[in-house]
């Protein structure tokens, strides 16, 4: 039978802890969220940037030793 007691620990670890009612608290859970998906958004973007400006001085580089 398999336990899934350090599964369920292992959640709560990385979870935010819920809002308290009548507090600003769910006000600031919402600003990380949106701060967190921002970032990942912006991390995605640099990384095509990154990766077309790689593509691109790659193919400079094959065009210029076949010429």
């Amino acid at each position: 039978m398999f336990h899934k007691t350090p599964h369920k620990s292992a959640k709560m670890l990385f979870r935010a802890p819920p809002a308290e009612p009548g507090s600003d608290a769910e006000k600031l859970l919402n600003f990380r969220k949106a701060m967190q998906q921002r970032k990942r958004e912006l991390r995605d973007s640099e990384r095509t940037v990154r990766e077309t400006a790689r593509a691109f001085r790659h193919s400079s580089v094959t065009a210029r030793t076949i010429s």
